[in-house]
């Protein structure tokens, strides 16, 4: 166990996000809020693909099958798992733990390199955007404790 490792916090949900940089492990947590602040939810769009109409009678559906809100969702993930690839190589952490509901953590994995993904330390499945950084420091604690 490393005492004096940089740890990355990522809380996330479909929309919002809040980096964390840890010092050492178990230390305080500093919120950056400027490593994302140009990153925003992306808007909710109509599908792009247009309508089906039926030949016969008034039916009609879209042909996408992926709610505009899904799509949105996922576009804001890739980009926040971009951003944390590139502050692990830009800031040198040496672990990544990573606290976001299930399908949105999933999502993030998935859009994490490989050289990110082996830095993932822990991960929870759990809405925890609007909790403080002490309670934060607590739930990352029974992470780490569970490992």
């Amino acid at each position: 166990m490393q005492i004096h490792s940089k740890c990355l916090v990522v809380v996330a949900d479909g929309e919002n996000a809040l980096l964390f940089k840890e010092s050492r492990r178990g230390g305080p947590l500093a919120e950056r809020p400027s490593w994302i602040a140009d990153l925003k939810p992306q808007p909710v769009t109509a599908s792009p693909k247009g309508r089906v109409f039926e030949r016969f009678g008034p039916g009609s559906h879209t042909v996408e099958t992926t709610p505009p809100r899904d799509r949105a969702e996922t576009r804001f993930l890739q980009a926040l798992a971009a951003r944390v690839d590139r502050l692990i190589t830009r800031e040198g952490f040496d672990d990544l733990i990573m606290i976001a509901p299930p399908r949105a953590l999933g999502v993030l994995r998935d859009a994490l390199s490989v050289q990110s993904s082996r830095r993932l330390t822990a991960s929870e499945a759990a809405l925890r955007c609007h909790e403080t950084p002490a309670a934060l420091r607590m739930v990352i604690r029974r992470l780490r404790s569970a490992t």
